[in-house]
């Protein structure tokens, strides 16, 4: 059964792709650069040029990690939100944050720095290593005092905190809930990958027949849910959430949960696959993702339903992902009004050998309005999150 639809009023978002949505939308249009780039001394090994998205231009503060900067950079987008507390109490005000690093590379350079002197830093705080100190940290930004809380489910984490936002507004625990997902870069998760052979040394490639592994980024998204119709950016129009515990990283390789996932969605947003006019792929680049996901779309929405990833350009934000994908929606879902549906990105031809999904390689244009976008996020764990966004009738 659907429920009634709710709303995002205000989006803010930074990635190597962009920051905030005009920039974003550029990037996928073709019409500026991504800020992905080889870096040194990223990887596990110091001397290795590291393709990732790093945004070198953040700078934090013995008060700040990446993670706080990146939270303020998504805050500063959303001026919309201003106007919105003022008409909310603060204790009806949630945050529910998707989270999966925090202030790991803080802990990281104070670690080395004990290595070196057998002295923690004087700033040392053990909270940087707290996965709730994101949502503490919005928070504490815009007075909220309602329920603040941080999901940390690897990947799908962002999804999955819009979705829980979404309960707590339909619960009525809240009448606004600041909800998404963001993780700054550090050494211990990009070392994880690397120890999982799932990261390429070279730009990635998703769902083509080279494909090497992910590319790494940093950031994500926040919006400002409510249940109110007026003056909104986009629908949300609800997801769908499934486990196949099927192994600790790798997908279970049929993707019937992650299927699942995607038909609970549709079902929760009150639509048919036929509505759907493009499908957000999690499409990280891995072999074992890209195969699982290509059988996974293809199965709820055949082979025709164009479906495209854009990690190329952000780079694998982890918890922020999802929280990207819905502002990639958004981005397209506005502001586009012959629906030009971008290329999948970083690939020209489709791996032959998957499962046969549409794919795009090259620019589509609808020559009308995009209306319902599905955006998916998967996880380590067999977690699966699949949202629809959808444009709002005027």
């Amino acid at each position: 059964m659907s429920r009634s639809a709710l709303y995002i009023h205000s989006l803010g978002t930074v990635s190597a792709a962009g920051i905030g949505l005009q920039q974003l939308r550029q990037t996928l249009l073709g019409q500026r650069s991504s800020a992905m780039r080889f870096h040194n001394g990223l990887a596990p090994d110091p001397n290795k040029a590291f393709f990732c998205g790093f945004l070198s231009d953040l700078k934090p503060t013995n008060d700040s990690n990446r993670t706080a900067l990146l939270l303020e950079l998504c805050l500063k987008q959303m001026p919309e939100l201003h106007e919105l507390l003022r008409t909310v109490a603060p204790d009806r005000v949630a945050v529910v944050l998707g989270a999966c690093t925090s202030g790991m590379h803080c802990i990281e350079e104070d670690m080395s720095e004990y290595v070196r002197t057998q002295q923690l830093p004087k700033n040392f705080s053990i909270r940087n290593l707290n996965l709730f100190e994101p949502a503490r940290f919005v928070a504490d930004k815009i007075g909220a005092l309602g329920p603040v809380y941080t999901v940390s489910n690897a990947c799908a984490s962002g999804l999955l905190a819009l979705e829980s936002a979404a309960q707590l507004l339909c619960a009525d625990l809240a009448d606004l809930v600041i909800a998404g997902g963001c993780d700054g870069f550090c050494q211990f998760t990009n070392a994880g990958f690397s120890a999982l052979s799932a990261v390429s040394s070279e730009p990635c490639t998703p769902f083509a027949e080279s494909r090497k592994g992910i590319n790494l980024g940093e950031g994500g998204a926040l919006v400002a849910m409510s249940r109110q119709t007026s003056e909104a950016l986009l629908a949300y129009g609800g997801a769908g959430l499934t486990t196949d515990a099927h192994h600790l990283s790798a997908p279970e390789p049929e993707g019937i949960q992650a299927a699942e996932a995607m038909r609970l969605a549709l079902v929760a947003a009150g639509i048919a696959p036929t509505d759907v006019d493009l499908v957000l792929a999690h499409g990280t680049g891995t072999p074992l993702n890209d195969s699982m996901e290509a059988k996974a779309i293809e199965a709820v929405f055949g082979s025709t339903t164009p479906c495209a990833s854009y990690k190329a350009l952000s780079g694998h934000t982890l918890a922020g992902a999802g929280a990207l994908q819905a502002a990639i929606a958004a981005a397209l879902l506005t502001d586009n009004p012959d629906g030009v549906l971008p290329p999948s990105a970083g690939i020209e031809t489709t791996d032959p050998a998957l499962a046969p999904a549409h794919v795009l390689t090259q620019t589509r244009v609808l020559g009308r309005e995009i209306r319902h976008i599905v955006a998916n996020a998967f996880a380590f764990g067999g977690s699966n999150a699949s949202a629809v966004f959808s444009r709002v009738s005027p």
